[in-house]
């Protein structure tokens, strides 16, 4: 069933530019007699520093690991930066003593509103194909970022049979004010994790490109990565986590460079910016605002209706659905359109342990951020560093 699955996604699915460079690949392989790959890393690299690769492996202690290298461009790049992608092509596997197959996606550069995304997986799909070839062993598909310093660890750790991981980071600078806001930022994602893990949801991990492995048959049954300019890791987790689930990886800790950017519309360049302009405002870093502790309460109980709504005959879910309109989090669900789902769901002839499954998979990591966002109007923002000296226990826990 595996070999069915990978082979259906490189058939319908692939980056045709990735069957080139692949072909090109395996056969530079069998032409030296290459014994092959323990494993690949993804790296896609745009507008990045020539050594970059070097730093990002420098502490891996092995050399029987292959480096996919995408270096790439959007078509709305200006002429000086794309010549500083095309130095980058000619010189960035230089830099590191793994091998690197680097792929050229400034010479055609790619769509701007995919850039990111379609580069991943092209990448990603180059290892795929690798692997399917029997030319790299491990079935997981690393994927890292330039701003990475990946640790000595990072291959140690004994993964599960499919899905995704998700390893621990913490964002570094030499800048004070750079290292303040990024210690703020990081600890917002923490929290927001531990909120979301102590309301049960299946949703509790970070979700930074740079940080994340997915298997290849769980990568393949979800079609790749997404192509997005922005947030196809989030994207690509929430679709895995519903077939094979997400795994959180704390023992492995990724050192990433605190970079300001506007280079993407959201993530963790933008959040940077606005963080340092906060803290010239108010240096103590008690300004930084986060979600408030009862937002997470009011997902707890939102996941805890979805279940008995699941757990009940469809008539008596409607009924008791009907008796509680005006509770925060009854109110935060329908405004999700629950009741378009639940009124699909409840025409089909199913178990109760499907109606969790078909509720849970539509209360998703996107809805579950909707939610929370949300839930700002019952529930306001409150300064991070106060949350954090108040933390309920069962968040603290987590």
């Amino acid at each position: 069933m595996n070999a069915q699955v990978l082979q259906r996604y490189t058939q319908r699915y692939a980056e045709p530019l990735a069957y080139q460079v692949a072909a090109d690949t395996i056969q530079h392989l069998r032409d030296s007699s290459h014994p092959g790959y323990e494993q690949a890393v993804i790296v896609p690299l745009y507008d990045e520093a020539r050594d970059c690769l070097g730093r990002v492996f420098a502490h891996l202690q092995t050399s029987n690991t292959l480096v996919v290298a995408v270096i790439n461009a959007p078509n709305d790049a200006p002429p000086q930066t794309i010549r500083r992608c095309q130095a980058l092509l000619r010189q960035a596997a230089a830099a590191t003593p793994l091998t690197v197959v680097s792929i050229d996606c400034v010479s055609t550069p790619l769509e701007a509103k995919a850039t990111v995304g379609q580069a991943r997986k092209i990448g990603s799909d180059v290892a795929l194909l690798l692997h399917m070839a029997g030319h790299v062993r491990s079935p997981w598909l690393y994927q890292t970022d330039a701003d990475a310093i990946l640790p000595a660890d990072y291959f140690q750790p004994q993964l599960p049979s499919r899905g995704a991981v998700v390893f621990a980071h913490r964002h570094r600078s030499n800048d004070a004010l750079l290292q303040q806001a990024a210690d703020l930022y990081d600890r917002h994602m923490r929290f927001y994790s531990a909120g979301l893990k102590a309301a049960g949801s299946a949703y509790a991990y970070p979700s930074l490109g740079s940080t994340i492995s997915v298997h290849a048959h769980s990568y393949a049954a979800v079609r790749g990565f997404p192509k997005r300019d922005a947030a196809e890791d989030f994207y690509l987790l929430n679709k895995v986590a519903k077939v094979h689930g997400v795994v959180y990886l704390p023992q492995i800790n990724i050192e990433l460079a605190a970079r300001l950017s506007e280079r993407v519309p959201f993530g963790t360049g933008p959040a940077l910016s606005h963080i340092c302009r906060t803290l010239q405002q108010d240096p103590s870093g008690e300004s930084y605002l986060s979600y408030h502790p009862a937002s997470f309460t009011l997902l707890r109980d939102a996941l805890q209706a979805l279940d008995e709504y699941a757990d009940s005959p469809p008539e008596v879910a409607q009924a008791r659905w009907q008796t509680r309109p005006t509770q925060p989090h009854i109110k935060l669900l329908e405004e999700l359109r629950f009741t378009r789902v639940c009124t699909s769901l409840d025409r089909q002839n199913c178990t109760a342990k499907q109606r969790r499954k078909v509720l849970h998979e539509w209360m998703d990591a996107g809805k579950t951020l909707r939610f929370v966002h949300a839930a700002r109007r019952f529930h306001a923002d409150q300064p991070l560093l106060q949350t954090l000296r108040n933390l309920p226990a069962e968040i603290s826990r987590n």
